[in-house]
C-alpha cells in the first residue's frame, strides 16, 4: 500500500506501527493500540471543558470513561469539534446519581444521559455489547440480532463490559477511538489511527452483516466521504449497491434526518456527486430518477447545492424547504404542465387552483412516503412553488404590496433568481422585482434592529440567572421552549437511538 504524507496533528504518529496494528486488526478482528496524545500534538484547548468535567468526574468515582468518536476524529484531523459523545461502563442510573441536578435519562429501550451545562449538552452513553439479550426460548437459540420493519435493532441494547466490545458496536474505524483526557491518551482497537492516516472509511465487521443491521450506515459511510473527501475501502464500498434497496426499509422520519445531514452542513455539493455514483439519490428522491440524464436538472441542483454549502461556511443557515423545493422543482413544473396540457382533452377542465393543489398533493406526497417532512417543511414548499407561479404571472394593474408583504417573499426571490440563472426568460422577472427585494430586505432587517435590544436585554437577565443558580430545570432548554410535548418526545427517543447505535456525527 502506498504510503501518504501525513498531516499534522498526525505527524507524531508511527506510520509503520499504525500498518501493522491494521493488519493484526484484519487478522484477529481487534487490535489494541495506545498512543499518547503528546505525541500527536493535540489542542486540548479545542476540547470541551464541560465534557472534560464529565470525564474526570466519572473517573472520580471509579468509573471508566472516554471522550469517542466524531470528536476524537476530528481532533486528529485539526478541525475544532462541536459535539462530544462520552463513553463510560456507568450505566445510566449511576451517571445520573453523579449529576443529579443537571442531567437527565432520555430514552426507553435504549438509555442514555444528557448532563446539560446552559446551552451545552454532553451525551453520555453506556458501553454497548455486541451481544443480543434475547427475551424469550425461541429467541435464545440464535446469535442474530433482531430489527424491525423500521431498520431500527430491537434487540441491541445490552451494556458491554469493556471498552473493546463498545468500540465493536460503533460503524467506521475512524469513529472508533477513545480519548481519556486526563491521561490525555487515544485507545484504538480497530485500526482507525491508520485509516485516517490513509483518509479511508472503513466499516468494522462484516460490511453486509453491519449494513443488514442498520442500511443508514450506507448513507453514513456516503456522507463521511463527502464530508471528509476519504475515499471508502472496497470492502466497505461492495456492497452498498446491493443492499441500497434496504434503505427504503427505514422508517421516513429518520430518512428525513439524514438527508439533511447529507445536504445542509456543508458538503452538499459532494454528496450530489456520491449518492448519484452509488445510485442512492433515486431512492431518496425516487420522483427525479427521470432527470438524473438532464444535464440542465443536474446543474440547476449542484449550483443551488454549492450556494447552500458556502451559506454554511458563513454561518448562514439552510433551511430544509428551501433545498426540497429546489430538487423536486422540475418534478412539480413538469406535472403541472403536462396535467395542463392533458386539460385540453377534457370535457370538464379542473380551474388553474385545483390543479395546483392536485400536483403538490401528488409530489409532496410522493416524496414523504422516503423522507418525513413535517407539516411546516412541506408547507414552506408548498408556499414556495406558488409564489414562483405568482411572481411570474404578476398584472402590471395590480398591487405589488399583496406579494411583497408575504413572508415567504424574499426566499422566493431568491429561488427565482437561482432559476433564472438556467432559465434566461426569467431575468425580465428578477430585474421587475429586484427593487421590491431590496426595500423587503431593508425593512426586515429595521424590524429586526427594534427586536434585537429586547431580545439582549431577555438573554442577559438569563444569563444572570443562570449565574446565581444552576440547576436541571432551568438549563439547557431555550432552544427547545417552542417545541410541542410530542415534539420533544420524538427528539429524545431520536437521540437515544443514535446514542445506542454509536451514530457519531
Amino acid at each position: 500500500m502506498r504510503i501518504k504524507k501525513i498531516s499534522a496533528p498526525l505527524q507524531g504518529l508511527d506510520l509503520e506501527s499504525l500498518k501493522k496494528n491494521k493488519a493484526l486488526v484484519r487478522k484477529n478482528g481487534t487490535a489494541k493500540l495506545v498512543v499518547s496524545a503528546s505525541d500527536l500534538n493535540l489542542d486540548f484547548n479545542a476540547v470541551s471543558e464541560k465534557a472534560m468535567k464529565v470525564v474526570s468526574q466519572l473517573q472520580k468515582h471509579n468509573f471508566k470513561a472516554y471522550l469517542v468518536g466524531g470528536c476524537i476524529r476530528d481532533l486528529l484531523l485539526g478541525k475544532k469539534p462541536k459535539d462530544f459523545d462520552v463513553s463510560t461502563d456507568a450505566t445510566p442510573e449511576q451517571v445520573r446519581k453523579i449529576f443529579p441536578s443537571n442531567s437527565r435519562i432520555i430514552g426507553r429501550r435504549f438509555k442514555i444521559v444528557h448532563v446539560i451545562f446552559g446551552r451545552n449538552i454532553i451525551e453520555v452513553t453506556t458501553f454497548r455489547s455486541n451481544k443480543v439479550a434475547p427475551t424469550n426460548k425461541a429467541e435464545k437459540k440464535f446469535s442474530t440480532r433482531i430489527s424491525d420493519n423500521s431498520g431500527m435493532l430491537i434487540r441491541d441494547n445490552v451494556y458491554g463490559k469493556n471498552i473493546v466490545e463498545d468500540s465493536l458496536r460503533r460503524d467506521f474505524t475512524i469513529n472508533a477511538l477513545y480519548l481519556d483526557p486526563v491521561k490525555k491518551e487515544i485507545y484504538d482497537y480497530n485500526g482507525g489511527l491508520y485509516d485516517i492516516t490513509q483518509n479511508v472509511i472503513d466499516i468494522i465487521g462484516d460490511p453486509q452483516v453491519r449494513y443488514s443491521e442498520d442500511p443508514v450506515r450506507m448513507i453514513r459511510a456516503l456522507r463521511f466521504s463527502a464530508k471528509l473527501n476519504f475515499k471508502i475501502s472496497k470492502r466497505t464500498a461492495d456492497p452498498i449497491k446491493k443492499l441500497s434497496s434496504n434503505l427504503l426499509d427505514v422508517s421516513n422520519a429518520r430518512m428525513f434526518e439524514e438527508v439533511n445531514k447529507l445536504f445542509l452542513t456543508g458538503h452538499g455539493h459532494e454528496s450530489f456527486d456520491i449518492l448519484r455514483k452509488y445510485h442512492i439519490f433515486e431512492l431518496l428522491f425516487p420522483a427525479t430518477k427521470e432527470f438524473l440524464d438532464n444535464q440542465t436538472f443536474l446543474q440547476f441542483v449542484d449550483y443551488a447545492l454549492v450556494s447552500s454549502d458556502n451559506r454554511y461556511k458563513e454561518n448562514k443557515p439552510n433551511m430544509p424547504h428551501f433545498l426540497y423545493a429546489v430538487i423536486l422543482w422540475t418534478v412539480f413544473s413538469v406535472q403541472l404542465y403536462q396535467l395542463n396540457q392533458y386539460q385540453f382533452s377534457m370535457v370538464e377542465p379542473v380551474d388553474s387552483a385545483n390543479l395546483i393543489k392536485n400536483v403538490l398533493h401528488c409530489v409532496l406526497n410522493e416524496q414523504q412516503k422516503v423522507t418525513a417532512m413535517p407539516m411546516a417543511v412541506s408547507d414552506s414548499i408548498k408556499s414556495l412553488w406558488r409564489m414562483q407561479l405568482r411572481l411570474t404571472s404578476f398584472e402590471e394593474e395590480e398591487n405589488p404590496n399583496t406579494v411583497t408583504d408575504r413572508n415567504i417573499f424574499r426566499a422566493a426571490f431568491d429561488f427565482l433568481c437561482l432559476r433564472a440563472k438556467f432559465e434566461p426568460f426569467l431575468e425580465s422577472y428578477v430585474n421587475f422585482w429586484q427593487p421590491y427585494y431590496q426595500k423587503s430586505k431593508i425593512q426586515a432587517m429595521k424590524m429586526q434592529a427594534l427586536k434585537e435590544p429586547k431580545g439582549k436585554k431577555k438573554r442577559d437577565k438569563l444569563e444572570a440567572k443562570r449565574g446565581k443558580k444552576q440547576t436541571f430545570a432551568t438549563e439547557g432548554f431555550e432552544d427547545e421552549k417552542n417545541l410541542s410535548a410530542k415534539r420533544k418526545a420524538q427528539l429524545d427517543k431520536a437521540r437515544a437511538w443514535r446514542a445506542s447505535m454509536n451514530l457519531s456525527s
